[in-house]
């Protein structure tokens, strides 16, 4: 292919991207990975029962390395996704207004939520009625130091609340 042709082909590439947009990035999915634990299935938000993960842009560190523990948790839970049939138990779940739904989540059978405990890339929710099961598979993630474990971090909640990371020169 001479470049006269090449150019011609990335000319009509950026055309054809430019006309039909939506036929080049629409998602025909139903289910999306918003960030390590909140997941939309046919539109609907939903917050992954049992667990909170690090937020986008929350920084975690090991040594001197500061990471995105937000990103990484997002990444695991596409991980635990991959080309499986997830399924939400809506059944009898309430929702608040202007809040996501907090349910089970599977993939392929698999429990989201137990899934993401058991890689370290999310804690065991605070105050909430959660099987033991979870709490029990988090207490080996903590004690293999998998996922966040391997890190210093702060916790979700407590990030949210404003609390950073400390510079490491602060230990």
């Amino acid at each position: 292919m001479n470049a006269k042709s090449y150019w011609c082909l990335i000319g009509a590439c950026i055309a054809f991207t430019m006309l039909f947009p939506r036929a080049y990035a629409e998602d025909t999915s139903r289910f999306v990975v918003l960030d390590g634990d909140t997941v939309e299935l046919d539109g609907q938000v939903i917050d992954l029962a049992g667990i909170d993960a690090p937020e986008f842009g929350q920084e975690c560190r090991r040594g001197d390395v500061v990471v995105d523990c937000g990103m990484i948790a997002r990444t695991q839970l596409l991980d635990l996704t991959a080309a499986a049939e997830v399924v939400c138990d809506l059944e009898g779940v309430a929702q608040r207004a202007g809040w996501p739904m907090v349910t089970v989540c599977r993939a392929g059978g698999y429990d989201l939520s137990e899934g993401m405990l058991h890689t370290g890339w999310a804690l065991a929710s605070l105050g909430a009625k959660i099987p033991e099961r979870y709490r029990s598979v988090a207490d080996s993630a903590q004690q293999a130091r998998r996922g966040l474990w391997g890190f210093t971090f702060v916790e979700p909640w407590e990030w949210r609340r404003g609390r950073r990371l400390q510079a490491a020169s602060d230990h």
